[in-house]
């Protein structure tokens, strides 16, 4: 889920009062800077800019007069030429401070990765400047580079703690670095500058569920829901929220307010849908599906989505037709090639479904998912160590693990592989690192057993086996919730509802 971000702000000096100190320490006085720094005080920009301009006819080389002209025209609106001014005044003393702060501060308002250099030269000669700071925290935010932002924004505390745009990218990043308790600290105090806007109280919801406070996150979100009409984004994330809580009922009534009120925002139906499909119940979510297909009948991922719920109910013909409606729509779409795979594979088309397999990775090559199908596809198989077959198998899984380190199947997958051809230390390794993200995951065990047994090392090969045996014995608590409700066709058409078995 993408977290929303509000538009960002501009941080403005007051460069004629600094400027103006400038001139005081060190400078001697000038009839021709005096004037043009009280008409700049004034805010009558076009009356420093005809002096300014008069001023440099008579010294055309002071870059104090070149300084006050770029903030002379940049009063007036004019950024580009503010910058030129800037830059000829860095011309002429490239460490003049106010003409470095105005040319930072004109690129920055530009967009320009240029203001990057010019801030770092302004730290160098006042390193604790909060101004400065906030700017390349915004600079580094938009490169994603989260861990210097943060830094940057940490310094510039007191000049951010009124700018909830600022605020809302520190809190993005600092939620993007997984320091959730403090996303929601940056996220509470944008919200509390502007309470009214709706995208800071759905980072504020979000960041809090992020930190395991699924309550406070519901209570934020609860204006949004009972607003009229509803956020339909607030709908969305609530019913993630209370899903994950084991209130599934509530979660299907928030998912069909919010297809109510968006009728056309494919987000919910694909929500409603993988509800669906984890509560074993694909037939609600195809009605869901079909509605949405009514409203939206060229949306690629409805088709696909649908294809996948028909492949639960073993309606493999009318998956395929969905599957290539999906095709002739979107091309390109990511997924499309392994669902078809799938499907032929639930057939037993091993054949069919390994070119399936084959194809997608050719279209997506750095889909961990699809290398990841055809391995797997490959290993049914049965292809001998040293076929062609086989070395794709291997090359398939490796890639997979590569492209997706997180992808757990993938190194059960890889760990079977090279116990097969004796390379136990790298199935040790790869069956680790599976357990590593999934500590119940009962193959990476089993495999884990295997390979250890072979190497020799029987005490831990005792202890893995008690906990296979812990594993089978008791189904895990996600699992088990996820089945605990069937949804269900109710007495009255188009309206899911939920049933205990």
């Amino acid at each position: 889920m993408m977290r929303k971000n509000m538009r960002r702000g501009r941080f403005l000096w007051i460069m004629v009062a600094f400027a103006s100190l400038c001139f005081a320490q060190g400078q001697p006085a000038q009839d021709d800077v005096g004037p043009i720094a009280s008409a700049l005080r004034n805010h009558d920009f076009a009356q420093a800019l005809s002096l300014s301009q008069a001023a440099l006819s008579r010294r055309p080389d002071d870059y104090r007069i070149w300084t006050l002209r770029g903030m002379a025209t940049s009063g007036l609106g004019n950024g580009l030429q503010a910058l030129t001014a800037y830059q000829h005044a860095l011309k002429l003393a490239p460490a003049y401070l106010p003409a470095l702060e105005g040319a930072a501060q004109t690129e920055f308002q530009l967009g320009q990765e240029a203001a990057r250099p010019l801030l770092l030269k302004i730290l160098a000669q006042r390193p604790d400047d909060t101004t400065t700071h906030a700017m390349l925290g915004v600079l580094e935010y938009k490169k994603k580079n989260c861990a210097d932002a943060v830094d940057h924004f940490q310094k510039a505390a007191q000049t951010i703690d009124r700018q909830p745009e600022a605020l809302t990218e520190y809190g993005t990043c600092l939620a993007a670095l997984k320091r959730n308790q403090d996303a929601v600290a940056a996220f509470a105090q944008a919200l509390a500058l502007d309470p009214a806007k709706h995208e800071a109280r759905y980072n504020l919801a979000l960041a809090q569920w992020d930190a395991q406070l699924s309550e406070e996150a519901l209570a934020t979100l609860r204006p949004l829901i009972e607003a009229t009409p509803a956020e339909e984004d607030a709908l969305a994330l609530a019913a993630e929220i209370l899903e994950s809580k084991g209130d599934t009922t509530r979660a299907i009534e928030l998912l069909r307010t919010a297809i109510l009120a968006s009728p056309k925002s494919v987000a919910p139906y694909l929500q409603f849908a993988t509800l669906s499909y984890d509560h074993a119940s694909p037939q609600v979510g195809i009605d869901i599906l079909n509605a949405g297909i009514g409203q939206l009948p060229d949306e690629p991922r409805l088709y696909l989505v649908r294809g996948v719920l028909l492949t639960q109910l073993g309606e493999f013909a009318r998956a395929a037709e969905d599957f290539d409606r999906a095709s002739r729509i979107d091309p390109q779409l990511s997924f499309l090639g392994v669902a078809e795979g799938l499907v032929k594979s639930q057939q037993h088309k091993s054949t069919e479904a390994l070119a399936e397999f084959r194809a997608a990775v050719k279209a997506h090559p750095n889909d961990a998912f699809a290398q990841f199908l055809l391995a797997e596809a490959l290993l049914e198989e049965g292809k001998p160590e040293g076929s062609p077959e086989y070395k794709e198998e291997l090359e398939a899984a490796t890639r997979a693990v590569k492209l997706d380190p997180h992808l757990v199947t993938a190194h059960d997958l890889l760990s079977g592989l090279y116990y097969e051809n004796g390379q136990t230390d790298l199935s040790i390794e790869q069956s680790r690192a599976a357990l590593a993200l999934d500590a119940n995951d009962q193959q990476a065990v089993y495999h884990l057993i295997l390979a250890l047994r072979k190497a020799g090392d029987k005490e831990q090969v005792a202890t893995l086996l008690k906990r296979l045996v812990e594993l089978r014995a008791h189904p895990q608590p996600d699992e088990a919730k996820k089945m605990r409700y069937r949804l269900y066709e109710p007495a009255v058409a188009g309206t899911p509802s939920l049933a205990t078995p």
